[in-house]
């Protein structure tokens, strides 16, 4: 009797045991805050100069993926080819991106970049513009440092999106699918 007694109790405390580790095991919302700001403090302070600066003329948005922004030519390509690209678009994210006020069409995609870029930063930097460039869409690229002033920063970038647009109106006309010589018809 007091063998069946202790083989109960252990079996229970093993039943015990395995129930609290299923449960750890498969909880339905295993999620924590990332961290407490968004932000680093540097890039809250740029963030704040930007719209200062561009806050006129264009949104500043922020952490967005390279995907939403740019996408895969469907022409010419595997269907690998096209996956792979499309990861690669879709696991990168930009620090910010400027769009029109008014028509909210993309204007320039921003880094805000270390003092000391590491070989993964000088990399992923060689990516975006490189895919940037030819998607046609304007890449800037600011040193993570202090002393920068809202109405220089604003003026810089305003200068650098004119030269953009000259090399673009200058550069070789894109091709239009067959819809769009269609539409235009």
């Amino acid at each position: 009797m007091e063998y069946l007694l202790i083989l109960f109790i252990v079996a229970l405390v093993t039943v015990a045991i395995l129930a609290a580790r299923v449960s750890e095991t498969f909880a339905p919302y295993p999620y924590k805050k990332r961290q407490e700001s968004f932000f680093s403090a540097t890039e809250e302070s740029f963030m704040s100069l930007l719209e200062r600066g561009c806050g006129e003329r264009y949104r500043v948005f922020t952490k967005v993926r390279l995907g939403d922004v740019i996408t895969v030519r469907s022409d010419g390509l595997s269907s690998t080819a096209k996956r792979d690209a499309a990861n690669k678009l879709n696991s990168r994210l930009l620090d910010f991106v400027l769009c029109d006020r008014t028509t909210m069409k993309v204007a320039a995609v921003i880094e805000l970049e270390p003092v000391e870029p590491s070989n993964v930063q000088m990399k992923r930097n060689w990516f975006l513009k490189n895919s940037l460039s030819a998607a046609g869409v304007p890449f800037l690229r600011f040193k993570a440092r202090p002393g920068y002033r809202a109405d220089e920063l604003g003026e810089f970038i305003q200068t650098k999106l004119r030269q953009s647009e000259y090399v673009r109106a200058a550069g070789p006309k894109q091709r239009h699918s067959e819809s769009d010589a269609a539409a235009a018809a």
